[in-house]
């Protein structure tokens, strides 16, 4: 292969994985809904129901309801460090997702989808923390 194939070979690869990547997503959660997690505990702000149960005197707890007053997401902060690392993105009330920074570095690696609140319809991961979901599990049909 010519040298100056290889820069565009590899550019051309990393735009597939990229979109296989997000095909994956698609096709476990089924929805076309975003939600940015936010995870420093001081930028909730009034539109987020707050809390300290850990009794420490930070936040570590944040619930948003929607505009029927059912669970909309909740944000918790499991490790105690100032960042919440454990969200939860709900649909009528019903858990649909849970995503969690599972080494604490302040980006999402595990995406778990639900069916119902309860099933787990797959999962995805990011395994080696690039940023890229390199590991997807679907668990049987709806």
């Amino acid at each position: 292969m010519n040298a100056h194939r290889i820069p565009q070979a590899l550019l051309l690869l990393t735009l597939i994985l990229t979109i296989a990547g997000a095909q994956a997503v698609e096709r476990i959660d089924g929805s076309d809904e975003e939600f940015e997690p936010i995870f420093a505990v001081d930028d909730y702000d009034e539109s987020w129901i707050t809390g300290d149960t850990s009794t420490d005197g930070s936040v570590d707890y944040a619930l948003k309801l929607d505009d029927g007053n059912e669970k909309r997401f909740e944000a918790m902060d499991y490790n105690r460090d100032g960042l919440m690392d454990d969200f939860y993105v709900y649909h009528n009330g019903v858990l649909r997702m849970e995503l969690l920074d599972t080494n604490f570095d302040g980006e999402i690696d595990l995406w778990i989808h639900m069916y119902d609140g309860v099933r787990v319809r797959g999962y995805e991961r990011d395994t080696n923390f690039d940023g890229n979901i390199d590991l997807v599990k679907e668990f049987g049909n709806e």
